[in-house]
């Protein structure tokens, strides 16, 4: 009985580097879910996460701020996280 999600990507402003991207990608998403966000939310982080990462060179060159990154999941998928 589980239920499928479909989480969309978040947008990027140019794909530089994807290496790293899926490691970003499960970093948000136990982000996430260690703070009690449901599985949508966790997994659009997730997507989210996985933005910042494909942007920059690098697999461990990507840093953003905690306001960054409420603002753009809120830009991103239109509603503000918990």
């Amino acid at each position: 009985g589980g239920k499928l999600i479909d989480i969309p990507a978040a947008s990027i402003q140019a794909a530089v580097d994807p290496t790293g991207c899926g490691d970003a990608f499960r970093a948000g998403l136990l982000y996430g879910l260690n703070c009690g966000w449901d599985w949508e939310t966790s997994g659009r982080a997730a997507s989210l996460v996985g933005a910042f990462k494909v942007e920059q060179q690098g697999t461990q060159n990507h840093h953003f701020t905690e306001d960054q990154f409420r603002a753009r999941f809120e830009e991103s998928f239109g509603y503000a996280l918990p």
